[in-house]
């Protein structure tokens, strides 16, 4: 539904806090050798719950120097 529609159809005033949005993305990633992975992007973090392989870490992190929309989000050390 469109900002317009839901205020006409609940009443009031559509606004958005853009220094509050949020959002998050979970992905399952499998690596070559058969190790599963997630991993979490948000707007100031990408995680990697757990993985045996450093090679994941260091796979993840080129892809995401890679991606200038994400911006550069180090990977906390956990």
């Amino acid at each position: 539904m469109a900002d317009d529609d839901l205020a006409t159809a609940i009443g009031g005033t559509q606004s958005r806090n853009t220094a509050k949005d949020m959002f998050s993305c979970k992905m399952k990633c499998h690596d070559p050798a058969g190790e599963v992975c997630y991993v979490t992007l948000s707007r100031s973090k990408v995680r990697i719950p757990s993985y045996a392989d450093d090679a994941i870490r260091t796979t993840v992190e080129a892809w995401v120097d890679g991606k200038p929309e994400l911006g550069r989000s180090e990977l906390p050390d956990e």
